[in-house]
């Protein structure tokens, strides 16, 4: 059971019974915004409709019930609930209408959210470009080789006629004639050409050597 008056100025007042609580609503509307304050007073069951009476400090509400009456005092956007009885002489009567409105209805449910775009695919990335071939340089040269005759660093080789030599190691290998007619020192074992008396190397004196 609920009743509604209007108090002038953009503002309505619910007066509800719920069990053994009064409840009164306050929906003061301004400038397009609507506020609302609530408070509930256990008075017991109600044993007549409510009354509202416009004073000179405000608005009263007077409930009935099986217990006698129970006075709430409405000043601007306040409500209190009074011990003692308020002077009402003189007080005018409120029209108070029974409603089945709801003083406050359920909010409105919230729109759903727009679903989020989807995110763009990632641009393929770019093929790394090839690297570039190394530069091949001039070949690799194990040495020079001549008609006859072959360069490797230290190491010298001849073919005609037969000749290596490496370091300060020399070998040669040429005809049985030239081969009678070389000869070494006795002294130091260096070579003694044709026509030496004494050796280059050591100076020992050796035998003549003649062409046969």
């Amino acid at each position: 059971m609920a009743y509604v008056t209007d108090l002038g100025a953009g503002q309505r007042l619910w007066i509800e019974s719920r069990d053994r609580l009064t409840i009164l609503t306050l929906l003061s509307a301004s400038a397009g915004q609507q506020q609302s304050q609530r408070m509930s007073v256990e008075t017991g069951a109600w044993a007549a409709p409510p009354q509202a009476f416009r004073t000179a400090g405000g608005v009263v509400v007077q409930v009935e019930t099986e217990n006698g009456s129970r006075f709430v005092q409405v000043q601007g956007s306040q409500m209190q609930s009074l011990n003692g009885v308020p002077v009402l002489s003189g007080a005018a009567v409120l029209p108070m209408q029974e409603t089945t409105e709801d003083p406050m209805p359920p909010m409105e449910p919230m729109k759903p959210m727009e679903p989020m775009k989807p995110m763009e695919p990632m641009k393929p990335m770019e093929p790394m470009k090839p690297m570039p071939p190394m530069n091949s340089g001039h070949p690799l040269q194990m040495g020079e080789m001549q008609m006859g005759e072959l360069k490797m660093g230290d190491m010298e080789m001849r073919l005609n006629p037969m000749q290596m030599k490496m370091g300060s190691l020399e070998m040669r290998m040429g005809s049985a004639e030239r081969q009678s007619q070389q000869r070494f020192c006795t002294q130091c074992g260096g070579e003694v050409q044709m026509g030496d008396r004494f050796c280059a190397q050591c100076g020992h004196r050796v035998g003549e050597l003649s062409h046969s």
